[in-house]
């Protein structure tokens, strides 16, 4: 990286490799990290055990899952950032059966580096339209409901 990237900016890129799976960044995070974000149970989680529980789910179903940015700016201890999220839907997520089907989603991330780590990170993205990209509305969700019924009869039994 050149010179020219702010303290803060580095620890967001470093934070986003962690989210990736490059654990050798986890000093950059927060033991007691806020989260915000839709695709969290109850859009949000208190402690960075709980996000990297999350993430390691996210890349369970999506397993070429790639955070990436794509703008980044900073202003003192705050950092916002344009992502864009690929992957494939190979693995169960939310309960949902893989569908094969490939998501590409842009977003915004607010992130707050007070002492050194993220402590705080609020994601903005619409996602409605990871479920629309993985044919989760209606009438695509009727494709799905054999293998929903399929694996709800599996499980009861």
């Amino acid at each position: 990286m050149n010179d020219s990237v702010s303290q803060p900016e580095r620890i967001v890129r470093d934070f986003v490799a962690w989210e990736n799976g490059d654990s050798s960044k986890v000093d950059v995070v927060s033991e007691s990290l806020d989260v915000y974000n839709p695709g969290l149970d109850g859009g949000e989680v208190h402690d960075r055990e709980s996000y990297a529980a999350y993430l390691e789910e996210g890349r369970s179903a999506f397993p070429d899952i790639q955070i990436a940015i794509e703008e980044i700016v900073a202003n003192g201890d705050t950092v916002m950032a344009e992502v864009r999220i690929t992957g494939t839907h190979e693995g169960e997520f939310k309960r949902l059966p893989p569908t094969g089907r490939s998501v590409d989603i842009r977003g915004m991330g607010k992130f707050s580096i007070p002492d050194g780590t993220v402590e705080e990170c609020h994601l903005y993205y619409d996602s409605r339209e990871m479920a629309n990209q993985l044919g989760m509305t209606f009438p695509e969700i009727l494709r799905q409901l054999p293998k929903l019924a399929w694996r709800k009869l599996k499980s009861s039994g």
